[in-house]
């Protein structure tokens, strides 16, 4: 035998034992001390409850949210489209658009700006007032929730979808044959 031979010999046999030693003799505690100092979270199973309907409505009526309109509205001879964002707290609101064309907007001068269509559907108040007397059709899921009602605007059959998350009105969706109008709603307080 050759001094290299003798050396690989030498070599797996302290590669074996060592690999005898940790996988039979050393315990898994010898592995893992360095964890035992770490806290591992637990998963958290319990249902998650959802704030009541009623009072999520509520909240939204206070007027101080964050809100996104879009808005496609075919009522008259025209059609008009409307892409915009804004903030409202109490009577104060400010808000821009970027489609039809690029304009800002108060609460002393929305009227004017959304005067092409009526601004009393991306009123909430309206909407529920519209609502009131209707039963929804209710979808939960996991951390989400829908209402589905059917009304009538202009003698038409609409759809009016009420999106929720734990928390908040989310999202409010109004469509008919001649209307398509999409309110989210962020930071109801």
């Amino acid at each position: 035998m050759t001094k290299q031979n003798k050396i690989l010999i030498i070599y797996g046999i302290v590669i074996l034992i060592a690999l005898i030693v940790i996988v039979f003799i050393l315990p898994d505690s010898f592995f893992l001390k360095k964890y035992d100092d770490i806290n591992i979270p637990s998963a958290d199973t319990s249902p998650k409850e959802f704030v009541d309907y009623e009072k999520q409505k509520e909240n939204l009526l206070q007027n101080k949210y964050d809100y996104e309109y879009l808005l496609l509205d075919s009522m008259g001879s025209k059609t008009y489209t409307f892409d915009c964002s804004g903030t409202i707290s109490e009577t104060i609101e400010s808000g821009t658009c970027k489609s039809p064309e690029r304009f800002s907007y108060t609460e002393s001068n929305k009227k004017e700006a959304f005067s092409k269509i009526n601004i009393d559907y991306i009123n909430p108040s309206y909407i529920f007032s519209l609502i009131k007397d209707i039963e929804p059709r209710e979808t939960k899921y996991t951390t989400l929730r829908e209402y589905k009602y059917s009304a009538k605007i202009e003698d038409l059959q609409t759809d009016i979808i009420i999106y929720t998350n734990l928390n908040e009105i989310t999202k409010i969706e109004i469509s008919n044959a001649y209307m398509t109008y999409i309110i989210k709603y962020s930071n109801v307080q």
